[in-house]
C-alpha cells in the first residue's frame, strides 16, 4: 500500500485541526459551557471525525474504501458523544451552585506590604473561596459578603468588580487595577462553567468601618456573617455559604 504525498498532506491537515479543536474545546471552559449541549457534541466530533481522517492512509483493511471506513469506524466512534452529550450529562446534573470559604485574609495599611499601597482608610477583606458549578451551562454570579450585627442591622459588601462603569478615580478601581495583577484574585461576576469548579479570593472593601481591628470585632460581634451569591443581573438569590470568622 502506497501512500501519496496528496494523502499525506490530507492527513497532516487533520491531524493539526483535530489537535488545535480539542485543545481549543479543554482550555476554554467558559465559552465551550455557553453552547448548547448539541453544538458542544458536534465540537467534539469534529476533533474526533479529524483525527480518523488523519490516520485512514495507515489503516490497510479500508484502502480505498472511505465510505466503509466511515460507516465501519467513524459513524460509530462519533454516536457516544452525541449520547453523552444529549442523554447522560443531563441526567447527571443537579443543577445549582455551591460554596465554600477556604481561608481569611485581610489587608490593611498597617499589613498592606505593598499588595495596597499606603493611604486607603479602609480595609479590603480578601476570603479566597470555593465556588462549583454543577450546572448544565456556564453560569456568571456575583458575590457578596453579609453580617448581621447584635442590634439586627445589616451590612451587606458587594466583591469588587472586574469592570468598573465611568472614568473616575473611585476607591474600588484603584484596588482593583492593583489586584487584577494577580491571577488569584476574582472580581464579580465570576465566571462558573458547568461541571467544574473555581478557587480565588473575592475582593470586599469594607467602606463603612474604620480600620481592619473594628472590621474584626464587628465580625466577631455578629449574629450572622455569610456569602450571598446572586445572579447579576437580576440580583436574586442563588445561594449561601457561611463566613469562618478571622
Amino acid at each position: 500500500m502506497k501512500i501519496s504525498i496528496r494523502q499525506l498532506v490530507i492527513s497532516l491537515v487533520a491531524f493539526l485541526l483535530a489537535v488545535s479543536v480539542l485543545i481549543g474545546f479543554v482550555r476554554n471552559p467558559e465559552i465551550v459551557g455557553g453552547q448548547v449541549l448539541v453544538v458542544r457534541a458536534l465540537i467534539l466530533n469534529f476533533s474526533i471525525f479529524a483525527a480518523l481522517v488523519a490516520v485512514f492512509p495507515l489503516n490497510p483493511l479500508f484502502y480505498g474504501r472511505p465510505g466503509t471506513y466511515g460507516l465501519v469506524v467513524c459513524l460509530p466512534a462519533l454516536l457516544p458523544v452525541f449520547v453523552y452529550f444529549l442523554v447522560l450529562l443531563p441526567q447527571q446534573s443537579s443543577g445549582g451552585v455551591s460554596g465554600e470559604q477556604l481561608s481569611s485574609e485581610l489587608i490593611t495599611d498597617a499589613s498592606s506590604n505593598g499588595i495596597v499601597e499606603v493611604g486607603f482608610t479602609y480595609p479590603i477583606y480578601t476570603p479566597n473561596v470555593s465556588l462549583r458549578n454543577e450546572g448544565l451551562y456556564t453560569q456568571y454570579v456575583n458575590v457578596f459578603l453579609r453580617m448581621t450585627g447584635a442590634n439586627g442591622g445589616d451590612a451587606l459588601f458587594r466583591g469588587v468588580r472586574g469592570r468598573i462603569p465611568g472614568t473616575g478615580l473611585s476607591v474600588e478601581a484603584s484596588v482593583q487595577g492593583m489586584l487584577s495583577r494577580n491571577s488569584n484574585y476574582l472580581f464579580n461576576p465570576i465566571a462558573l462553567p458547568p461541571a467544574r469548579g473555581i478557587e480565588g479570593n473575592v475582593v470586599f472593601i469594607i467602606s463603612n468601618l474604620d480600620d481592619g481591628t473594628s472590621f474584626t470585632d464587628a465580625l466577631s460581634s455578629a449574629t450572622q456573617a455569610q456569602f450571598e451569591v446572586r445572579d447579576p443581573e437580576a440580583g436574586t438569590l442563588i445561594t449561601v455559604f457561611p463566613l469562618d470568622r478571622i
